[in-house]
């Protein structure tokens, strides 16, 4: 059995207002759902001209929500969560705003976090070769060289 396909714009549009009122979204998601469902790209943009209009669709709402999910639950640092907004289209403004409301003490709380639980993981004995897993692994997660000094610091590794 086929997807279900949107046979009128106007049922674009209910869907796009009923999946953007369960979750918060990016243009860029629901064009692609729209898009998903067999509406043109031209009917994907309109229905979220709309969306923008009413205020369904808010990049900078998104991306203060989004920011603060993926430091709480995927323990991604900035660098990352940059990234994957710009991905989504997300502009350098809006991402700017919401990393402004970062409480940075919660956030070096989970870089904290992340470096003992790695350190606790490691089972290698050269000092060396300690750092550099737990440097490479702070940095795949999004964080910054100077807060993983610090966090290095702190805990006596340099």
């Amino acid at each position: 059995m086929g997807q279900k396909r949107f046979e009128t714009l106007e049922e674009g549009i209910d869907y796009a207002k009923r999946y953007c009122s369960l979750q918060e979204s990016c243009a860029k998601d629901v064009k692609s759902h729209l898009l998903k469902y067999g509406m043109t790209v031209q009917q994907s943009e309109k229905i979220i001209d709309l969306l923008i209009d009413e205020n369904y669709i808010n990049h900078d709402r998104y991306a203060q929500l989004y920011t603060v999910s993926k430091i709480r639950q995927s323990r991604w640092g900035k660098i990352k969560i940059k990234r994957m907004l710009l991905a989504k289209g997300i502009e350098a403004p809006c991402i700017n705003s919401a990393f402004e409301q970062i409480d940075m003490e919660e956030y070096r709380n989970v870089l904290q976090y992340l470096f003992e639980k790695k350190l606790k993981s490691l089972q290698v004995e050269d000092e060396y070769q300690k750092k550099y897993r737990l440097k490479y692994f702070l940095t795949s997660h999004g964080f910054e060289n100077d807060l993983i000094e610090e966090i290095f610091n702190q805990n006596n590794l340099y």
